[in-house]
């Protein structure tokens, strides 16, 4: 009996180990879903999600302007419906408009006739904006798994995600706190999340526009150029 408990313990202490190992390298893995993308060069991308906001993504337009910085904008369907004046602004003054499902849907709960119907529908209004679809998607919350994301790029999307989280979506982040989430981490990595939007529409993004001049600031001042994702440099093959 003591020999059978043994067994159990270290059979369950192995599951346990593995689980353990799985997190680990999800949390590791999860900012790092970008292929193709040359990180010799200082050139480094902004993107939002989650908009276009009838407030936020006004000011923080402003900013970029002023700035003269262009950012990528990852566009939920149903806000674009809200917000049509909003997106054509964000295509007219340079920035790149992409693909973050209709109603900011979880990928891994849904089949993928779903996904894609989300898909589609956002991709016909960005079209009806920008004239053209550039195919780059976002999963929101970089949910995807590896089957849904060969699916899509089968059928010509470029799944893009994030290497700096600057993990501005959190309740009661300071200005401070947005600010080193990104510059502490931006050795070698490209690509730098933000949120213009809540997909609810309830939080506050006043402290990611807060930040935005300053970070902008000092990444300038470190030698960086900002490119939209569609202009990033693709390793040579």
């Amino acid at each position: 009996m003591n020999l059978t408990f043994r067994k159990n313990k270290l059979y369950s202490f192995r599951l346990y180990f593995l689980a353990l190992l799985l997190i680990i390298l999800c949390i590791r893995c999860e900012d790092k879903f970008i292929e193709n993308i040359d990180r010799s060069d200082k050139s480094i991308a902004l993107t939002f999600d989650d908009g276009p906001d009838h407030f936020y993504t006004g000011m923080i337009l402003d900013i970029l302007k002023e700035t003269n910085v262009k950012a990528t904008f990852f566009l939920v369907g149903n806000k674009i419906k809200e917000n049509p004046k909003v997106a054509e602004r964000i295509f007219k003054e340079g920035h790149c408009l992409a693909n973050h499902t209709y109603t900011h849907i979880n990928l891994e709960k849904k089949s993928f006739k779903e996904i894609l119907s989300e898909i589609q529908q956002t991709e016909q209004l960005l079209v009806k904006v920008c004239g053209e679809s550039n195919k780059l998607f976002r999963p929101p919350w970089g949910h995807i798994t590896n089957s849904e994301k060969l699916g899509l790029e089968k059928l010509g999307y470029k799944i893009v995600m994030w290497d700096i989280n600057s993990r501005d979506y959190k309740p009661g982040i300071s200005v401070n706190e947005i600010v080193n989430n990104v510059m502490r981490n931006i050795d070698g990595n490209k690509i730098i999340v933000f949120h213009d939007s809540d997909f609810r529409s309830k939080a506050s993004r006043e402290n990611t526009v807060r930040a935005l001049p300053e970070i902008i600031g000092s990444l300038k001042a470190l030698g960086y150029n900002f490119v939209t994702v569609d202009k990033m440099k693709a390793i040579s093959q």
